[in-house]
């Protein structure tokens, strides 16, 4: 005879909702809450910060003439290119100029081109990924005030004390 134990499932942090962007077209977007997208926003912002740090970004040491001739890239890049990645992850309705009328696959190399061209679908895909974790969160605040239902074993809480034998010695 086997023991298994039912492990309850984890909450689904990564929830996903589809919405529209334009009549007719709509994108799947996930919670920014999800793994993925909090460790590479993370690492984004960590890599924005050296660059202010090696140019003295926001200290009277600033100089524009100091910094290097070397080319880095804007942040908006780097947000758009995340939440291609790891916000937004289908859309329906949406094409390209060289074949219309039919839908194109969802790359997150198209998705860049489409938010560029729409920089709204951008703001719609970080408020609805926004929304999802709140509502899962809100989700698991309500699943942990509920009770468990009652079994039929005795009563759980506090143990009783229990009491020493007459020939045990205490340290």
């Amino acid at each position: 005879m086997g023991i298994t134990i039912n492990k309850k499932p984890e909450l689904d942090i990564s929830g996903r909702r589809w919405v529209e962007i334009a009549p007719g077209a709509k994108i799947l977007v996930g919670s920014i809450a999800s793994p993925m997208y909090k460790s590479h926003q993370a690492l984004i912002k960590r890599h924005l910060a050296a660059i202010d740090q090696q140019t003295r970004v926001g200290t009277q040491a600033f100089n524009l003439a100091d910094i290097p001739n070397a080319e880095f890239e804007a942040d908006d890049d780097l947000f758009i290119d995340l939440a291609a990645r790891h916000l937004i992850f289908d859309w329906e309705g949406v094409d390209v100029s060289e074949t219309p009328g039919v839908q194109a696959k969802y790359t997150p190399e198209l998705c860049v081109q489409l938010i560029r061209q729409m920089p709204s679908v951008y703001f719609t895909a970080i408020q609805t990924g926004l929304d999802v974790a709140v509502r899962s969160e809100e989700k698991a605040q309500e699943t942990a005030g509920k009770r468990s239902p009652r079994t039929a074993g005795g009563a759980s809480g506090r143990a009783r004390q229990t009491k020493k034998s007459a020939g045990s010695m205490s340290a």
